[in-house]
């Protein structure tokens, strides 16, 4: 007898359905992730290479300044136009040395985060060059976010090679803007 109630007991589990009731209320929202503090708000540039015609003159210190914010951990890069050969630009990157009768001349620049500074310097007084050296000079900027620098594949890039700089950051010539152009925004 305890068999057979054993037995149909097991059968009134197997073959009769739970029961189910009301759908309970909705529990609490589960947690999306760990919230940190927000960071600051990133800078906007509408391009990352920029060109301009600059003069060294006395006027103004054989130095020309451009004010332009970047993040304190990114990177300036500048680009001279040493020669144009065939209709295209050779780029030499500063600094950027040449032996003249007189002395040595220097092109060169410095950057913070706030501005950025091409300047020429000379082992003779400067006001002695003709103007092929101070007038009309072509640069071109790189601004390199820190991301791009350092540890893995783009620290193999020769930043020291325009085009390869150009290359790792998957830009064209249609891609250069005038320096006057971000200035005046």
């Amino acid at each position: 007898m305890k068999k057979l109630l054993l037995l149909m007991a097991m059968g009134l589990i197997c073959f009769l359905p739970a029961c189910e009731g009301p759908e309970g209320p909705q529990g609490p929202p589960g947690f999306d992730g760990r919230d940190g503090e927000d960071g600051e708000d990133g800078l906007e540039f509408p391009n990352l290479v920029i060109e301009t015609t600059i003069d060294f003159n006395e006027d103004n210190g054989y130095n020309n300044v451009f004010e332009i914010p970047i993040s304190p951990d990114d990177i300036w890069l500048v680009f001279i136009e040493w020669a144009v050969i065939e209709g295209e630009p050779l780029w030499r990157p500063l600094p950027q040395s040449q032996l003249l009768e007189q002395g040595i001349l220097f092109y060169n620049y410095q950057f913070t985060s706030q501005l950025l500074s091409v300047f020429m310097e000379a082992s003779f007084p400067r006001a002695e060059l003709s103007e092929e050296w101070t007038t009309n000079q072509r640069i071109r900027a790189v601004y390199v976010p820190s991301f791009f620098v350092g540890n893995g594949e783009n620290s193999r890039v020769d930043f020291q090679n325009y085009s390869a700089v150009m290359e790792m950051l998957d830009f064209s010539e249609e891609d250069v803007v005038e320096l006057e152009d971000i200035l005046d925004r």
